[in-house]
């Protein structure tokens, strides 16, 4: 296998098969005498590509993997369906409060080095008194890509970054089914196109189905507001796998880039012509 830290990562959730259930690392329940509230609404703090309303317990960090494959439609039986090829990311975050998470992350494709905050707002709850129907919470991030420029232009260090903003509002209606919807906004220092604009908005849809204690069917599209129609909407499918002290995320997408705006507002594929990746993200909590 060409990534012994994957191996690694596979190999070593056999062993805490038996660890307790992850969703109680990610978000323990915090019930009072007259008010409980919703935990485990998504199984991860992200979906697919998209961010969740879940942060990792106070005190934790957690630490992410993302891989995505090449195309399946690129010579499938010279690259095997995509495997020979990879675009991998790094991540890790710490929650310091139980509202608050923050982190870093680097992602092979362009070489894009990013940091990110999530705050819990209001969280989702029952009982008495006034209770709010959904969990909500602010998402922000800023890229910096390193490859670079081809253009033979002088540039700015400013010209490499961009930034991501999203409101994350989610319903768990029940034990099995879970809908979140993100209004989002993204703003590039540098657009390669004069027609292109530098703050693009979109919404993005996401949704996780149940289907037991430890597996659940996810997807998620982001539908973007630009008139520029060089780049498609991200839609994504796939399948959450929690053993113990790790989840693995398997999917296909349309999307292989993994840094928040290029997934976002540049993907380039069309599922329509079967320019789709298969990917997985691993992730795994720590106890400080």
């Amino acid at each position: 296998m060409k990534y012994p830290l994957v191996l690694m990562f596979i190999l070593g959730s056999l062993a805490v098969w038996g660890q307790d259930d992850l969703l109680a690392e990610l978000d323990a329940l915090s019930p009072t005498q007259s008010k409980s509230f919703v935990f485990a609404t998504f199984k991860g703090t992200r979906i697919i590509n998209q961010q969740s309303v879940e942060l990792p317990a106070e005190k934790e960090g957690q630490f992410v993997i993302g891989h995505r494959f090449g195309s399946l439609n690129d010579r499938p039986l010279y690259n095997l369906f995509g495997l020979d090829v990879a675009n991998i990311r790094f991540e890790y975050s710490y929650s310091p409060f139980p509202w608050l998470n923050l982190g870093a992350g680097r992602s092979s494709g362009a070489k894009t080095y990013d940091t990110f905050t999530k705050v819990r707002l209001v969280r989702q709850s029952s009982g008495t008194g006034f209770n709010w129907p959904v969990t909500i919470a602010y998402y922000t991030n800023a890229t910096i890509v390193t490859t670079p420029f081809s253009d033979g232009q002088k540039h700015f260090f400013t010209d490499r970054m961009a930034y991501s903003h999203q409101l994350l509002i989610a319903r768990k209606w029940n034990e099995t089914v879970s809908f979140q919807i993100a209004p989002t906004l993204v703003h590039f220092n540098l657009v390669p196109f004069a027609a292109e604009a530098n703050d693009q908005w979109g919404l993005s849809i996401a949704g996780r189905y149940k289907l037991n204690r430890r597996m659940a069917l996810t997807g998620e599209t982001l539908l973007r507001h630009d008139p520029f129609s060089r780049y498609h909407n991200a839609a994504s499918v796939g399948i959450d796998i929690e053993t113990g002290g790790h989840v693995f995320q398997f999917h296909v997408t349309n999307a292989r880039s993994m840094a928040d705006p290029q997934w976002m507002m540049q993907t380039p594929s069309v599922w329509s012509k079967g320019e789709i990746y298969l990917g997985f993200n691993i992730t795994r909590v720590f106890n400080h």
